[in-house]
C-alpha cells in the first residue's frame, strides 16, 4: 500500500533482540490451565489444543522479544487460550510458578463465534460477517501479541496494580502510554493499518484530532459511556473477554487513539534519539512523576524541550513534515 512507501514501519520502536531464560518445562499439576502446553524462553503457552498451543507460543515469543528491544527485558509469564478459565485463578497460577504475569484470551474458534455473534447483534448481513470471519485469521496471532504486550507492560512497571475497566483502562499509566506499549507488539502490517486510520482523519477531518497536550491526558475511548454500553451489550466469555461491533455508530476518539498513540510514542523516539524512551518515561511514571513532571526533569537531557507547551509546536512540525505531506 502507499502507506507504508510513504512512512516506513518496518523497523518501528525497536533496538535490537533480547531473549529471555523462562521455564524448560510446563509444570507437572493435577490441574493445568488448559490441556496443553508448550514451554519456551518466553513463558509457557497453554490452549485446548497442541496446535492452539503452538499458535500463542509464537505470538508471545514474537512479542517477547520486541519488548525487549524497547523496554530492556522481557517479563516472563504465560498466556493461556480459553473460554471458561478465570483471570484471577491464571494469575494465581503464574505468581505459584515464579512467572510474572498470565494473559487470558480467546481461542480462535471462540473468536469467530463471539464475532460473529456481535456482528448478528449489530444486524450486520451475511456476506459481511462471512467477509469478517474471512479475515479473522490472519489477525489472530496480532491480537495475541497486543494484549501481551499489555500484560508485559503491567507487569514490568505495575505489577500489584488491581482495578477494572471501570476504574481505568489498564495500567496507572497515562492510556496513550499503555496503548503504545501493546501496539508496538504488533507487526508492520498492522502498525501501518493504525497510523493510516489516524492520517485519514487528519486529512479530512483535522478538527478531530486532538492537540498533544489533551491527547497525552485523554483517557481510552473505550472508557466513554458509549461505548462502554456498547460493549456490555456485547457478548462476553466466561473468562471476561468482551467484544462489539460497530454498525455506523461513532465514538469520539476510536478511529484516532490507536494511531496517534503509536505516532506519538515515535515522535519521542525519533526526537529524542533514545529507541527506549517509552521505557525510560514508563520508569519514571511508575516512580510517580507524570508526563509533564518528566519533561521539566529529564526533557533537555533527552533532546527534548522541557513543557508540552514547548513539545507542540516540535509535534506539529513533525507530524505535518513526515506523516502528513501531501503526495507529489
Amino acid at each position: 500500500m502507499r502507506f507504508l512507501q510513504m512512512f516506513p514501519v518496518a523497523g518501528l520502536l525497536t533496538a535490537g533482540t533480547v531473549f529471555g531464560s523462562g521455564p524448560q518445562s510446563c509444570p507437572a499439576v493435577d490441574q493445568p490451565p488448559a490441556a496443553a502446553c508448550v514451554a519456551t524462553a518466553h513463558g509457557l503457552a497453554y490452549a485446548d489444543t497442541p496446535e492452539e498451543a503452538e499458535t500463542a507460543s509464537r505470538a508471545l515469543g514474537e512479542a517477547s522479544q520486541r519488548y525487549a528491544g524497547i523496554f530492556g527485558r522481557a517479563p516472563i509469564g504465560m498466556l493461556v487460550l480459553s473460554t471458561s478459565l478465570d483471570p484471577v485463578v491464571a494469575k494465581d497460577f503464574a505468581k505459584a510458578n515464579d512467572l510474572e504475569f498470565a494473559q487470558v484470551w480467546l481461542p480462535a474458534k471462540a473468536k469467530r463465534a463471539m464475532t460473529e455473534r456481535a456482528m448478528r447483534q449489530a444486524r450486520f448481513d451475511r456476506a459481511r460477517i462471512n467477509q469478517a470471519l474471512a479475515r479473522m485469521s490472519d489477525d489472530d496471532e496480532v491480537t495475541l501479541r497486543h494484549e501481551v504486550g499489555h500484560a508485559m507492560y503491567a507487569a514490568m512497571y505495575w505489577p500489584d496494580a488491581t482495578g477494572t475497566l471501570q476504574d481505568r483502562y489498564g495500567t496507572p499509566a497515562p492510556d496513550w502510554m499503555d496503548e503504545a506499549a501493546a501496539i508496538a507488539m504488533e507487526p508492520p502490517e498492522s502498525q501501518a493499518r493504525h497510523l493510516a486510520a489516524f492520517i485519514d482523519v487528519a486529512k479530512r477531518r483535522p478538527r478531530d484530532v486532538p492537540d498533544l497536550a489533551t491527547f497525552l491526558s485523554a483517557e481510552h475511548p473505550v472508557r466513554s459511556a458509549g461505548l462502554a454500553r456498547a460493549l456490555a451489550r456485547g457478548p462476553k466469555s466466561d473468562s471476561g473477554v468482551q467484544m462489539m461491533v460497530s454498525n455506523g455508530q461513532s465514538f469520539p476518539g476510536i478511529e484516532t487513539f490507536y494511531g496517534q498513540s503509536l505516532l506519538t510514542a515515535l515522535f519521542l523516539t525519533e526526537t529524542s534519539g533514545n529507541p527506549q524512551i517509552l521505557a525510560t518515561i514508563s520508569r519514571a511514571v511508575a516512580d510517580g512523576l507524570d508526563f509533564d513532571a518528566w519533561l521539566a526533569r529529564d526533557g533537555a537531557a533527552n533532546n527534548l524541550p522541557s513543557t508540552i507547551g514547548a513539545l507542540q509546536p516540535v509535534w506539529h512540525d513533525w507530524l505535518q513534515q513526515q506523516v502528513l505531506r501531501k503526495e507529489r
